[in-house]
């Protein structure tokens, strides 16, 4: 029997239960079972012990298991009971005491340290995160949640870059009228727009808005649809709507943090600088006098304070992408010299006009030497540079490019892109000063250190460039500037990428589509090396445009672009794209997509081809495909199915084709896209076991 009766109380926080409760949750949940969950406390309770507590004798942690199990135990939302918590009442004096001593409890653990209720909501995170995907929906779905767990797992999500899960947890929240709005419905909203936004729904995004707008009476959940609302209109050039909806939103919450920002970019946009300082002055103070705990508002009163001292600063608010936010207050008073004098080179270079280029079908031909080393010296190369780059070609010739570039050895017929005489040689002035080696693979750096950002190394090639604007004519040149800010030290700086890297990806690609204008066949093969810098920088320019500014509509003008010119897609964009346009549902143009692609071996380019014509009803056509794609990745299929599965390890040398790492990949990309699709699964695992391949496999 544990003696217990000469203990007057624990030690404060005498039980770490941050660490705890994590590790209860999990084993809870393993089988739902009390009385193996009270054995493994007991076990396992010394590991947690703080303090004076751990020369505790065992009697007294076997005793203190009693209450700490019933404390975790009440307050644990099971699945098994609809997601609520099954609790347990407390033993009577004359009951055996549960921790199977065989004595009374009076006469056993009723003198155990006594411990205070949890609170349910402190559970919830913890179960959440040992539930898959699968089981939360459905518990969202069934209502059973609440919302602070569905906020919980929605944040989690969007952490993770699972937005279509976020939305399909809030969504229904928001699907009846909100009675009685609380601060966490608002918060619920901001989540659901965020996930919209992350999604590409931007349609679903202004219906919710509009909706909610309409519904709610005032609350801070209807301040907060106005001010997103607000929003939408300054980024659409709707002054007088975002007026409008701005009034409405300071009318429902005048002490909105967010309403502070709100006014600074209307004033911007109306350009009345004059008022900035003294309005920012006035949100300040009023933020300060608040009762908003100072960690929420230390960003916006930051921006405040530096309107107050830079009305000008306003402008920057008006960037509506998430690659370029505000999360720093990046000043040019932040940068070096060198880079504020790089900045000033790209706001003159961007001005000049658009050089014209011959694009005639002469090739480089690869296997002539002589030829290839005459080129790479007009690059700037000599030495062990020139050695090393002429050993890296004649390896991707001999090999595909790694199986990277399958057009390498391909007679096609290809443009050329060759700059005017005084801009080639200019080009290699240019190397010869830089030294900045040029990728030659579809990565974004090359192989060799380049220490080109020290003061003492940057000087000559930024004087360079003072002395040559003209350089900014050159496609080869952008190409290693872009390269170059890649390479900054401080990357990503939102100052460099706004200001110097996007502006010289945006002429680069205007360059090129000036010069094919007009040209039937306008095809720019990567095997041509002169063609490199002119693919890379439409390339880098999608992901900045897709990822950075999330403009949809431009990211896929310029994917169609690269597909156009370039239809080997050497940097296989292919991948990402058609995984995004299966995500929005535009099956018909991701089907599209895969069929230029006939003999891929991408996983994506398979399994996207796949889900398309599933979900446009061509099951003829989906069937043999779905069969081929087993035989070809057979791990793809079980790892997609299976509710659960380890991750397996992951190489850092590259993805294994037909490996476990390739099919988990892919799991984790595609498998809420392929839920979202009614029968998807359980269509696959009809075609996995006419092909005997076992889901548990």
């Amino acid at each position: 029997m544990p003696n217990t009766n000469g203990f007057s109380g624990p030690p404060e926080g005498p039980i770490d239960l941050e660490r705890l409760l994590p590790q209860a949750a999990a084993r809870i949940l393993e089988d739902e079972d009390p009385e193996l969950f009270r054995t493994w406390l007991a076990g396992h309770l010394p590991d947690f012990a703080l303090g004076e507590m751990k020369n505790a004798p065992a009697d007294l942690f076997r005793a203190m298991a009693v209450p700490v199990s019933y404390m975790i135990w009440n307050a644990t939302p099971l699945p098994g009971n609809n997601f609520r918590p099954r609790p347990l009442p407390k033993p009577t004096r004359n009951d055996p005491c549960p921790c199977e001593s065989g004595h009374k409890y009076k006469k056993c653990c009723s003198n155990a340290p006594p411990f205070p209720v949890l609170d349910t909501m402190v559970m919830w995170p913890l179960v959440l995160s040992n539930l898959t995907s699968d089981q939360i929906e459905q518990a969202a779905r069934q209502g059973i949640l609440p919302l602070e767990a569905l906020v919980t797992a929605a944040a989690e999500s969007l952490e993770n870059d699972r937005p279509l899960l976020a939305i399909e947890l809030l969504r229904p929240h928001f699907e009846k009228p909100i009675k009685k709005p609380s601060p966490v419905d608002d918060f619920a909203l901001q989540l659901l727009c965020d996930a919209y936004d992350e999604f590409g729904q931007a349609a679903e995004k202004l219906e919710l808005l509009a909706r909610i707008s309409r519904e709610t009476t005032k609350s801070p959940l209807r301040a907060g649809a106005w001010q997103r609302l607000t929003a939408i209109y300054l980024d659409n050039g709707d002054l007088e709507g975002g007026r409008e909806t701005f009034a409405n939103a300071l009318r429902d919450d005048p002490g909105s943090p967010s309403c502070a920002i709100l006014e600074m970019q209307l004033l911007a946009i109306e350009e009345r600088f004059d008022q900035i300082s003294t309005r920012a002055d006035f949100w300040l103070r009023k933020l300060q006098r608040s009762q908003n705990p100072p960690e929420t508002i230390e960003h916006i009163t930051e921006i405040l304070q530096e309107l107050i001292d830079n009305p000008h600063y306003a402008a920057v608010l008006l960037d509506d992408h998430h690659l370029f936010n505000d999360n720093d207050l990046d000043d040019d008073e932040e940068l070096d010299e060198t880079s504020l004098r790089l900045l000033d080179w790209v706001d003159l270079a961007i001005e000049r006009p658009l050089p014209s280029y011959s694009t005639d079908e002469n090739a480089l031909d690869l296997e002539d030497k002589d030829e290839v080393a005459g080129y790479l010296g007009r690059l700037g190369l000599s030495g062990k540079e020139l050695d090393k780059a002429m050993k890296q070609i004649e390896e991707q010739t001999e090999e595909g490019l790694a199986k990277e570039d399958p057009e390498q050895l391909d007679p096609e017929s290809s443009l050329v892109f060759q700059p005017p005489p005084e801009i080639e040689k200019l080009e290699a002035q240019w190397h010869a000063v830089s030294q900045l080696d040029k990728p030659f693979g579809i990565q974004n750096f090359p192989d060799q250190h380049w220490e080109g950002w020290e003061p003492e190394q940057a000087e000559p090639w930024i004087g360079f460039l003072e002395q040559h604007p003209e350089a900014a004519d050159s496609l080869d040149i952008l190409d290693d500037l872009v390269t170059a800010f890649f390479l900054y030290p401080d990357m990503p700086q939102p100052v460099m990428s706004r200001e110097g890297m996007v502006p010289l990806l945006r002429r680069a690609v205007a360059i090129i589509e000036k010069n094919l204008v007009g040209i039937k066949d306008s095809r720019l093969l990567w095997n041509r090396l002169s063609n490199r810098p002119a693919l890379r920088s439409l390339n880098r320019l999608y992901a900045v445009t897709r990822y950075g500014f999330e403009d949809l509509q431009e990211a896929d003008r310029l994917a169609e672009f690269v597909f156009e010119i370039n239809p080997h897609d050497n940097h296989g964009l292919r991948r990402e794209y058609i995984n995004d346009l299966l995500r929005r549902g535009e099956n018909e143009r991701a089907l599209a997509v895969t069929e230029m692609f006939p003999d891929d071996v991408f996983v994506e380019t398979v399994y996207g081809k796949l889900l398309a014509l599933y979900r446009l009803g061509r099951l003829k056509s989906a069937q043999p495909l779905a069969e081929e794609a087993i035989d070809a990745y057979p791990l793809v299929a079980p790892y997609l199915t299976r509710a659960r599965i380890k991750k397996p390890r992951m190489s850092e040398s590259g993805i294994h084709i037909g490996g476990k790492d390739q099919a988990w990949l892919y799991r984790e990309e595609m498998r809420e896209t392929w839920q979202q699709s009614p029968g998807a699964l359980d269509w696959l695992k009809k075609i996995m076991k006419i092909k005997g391949v076992r889901l548990r496999g």
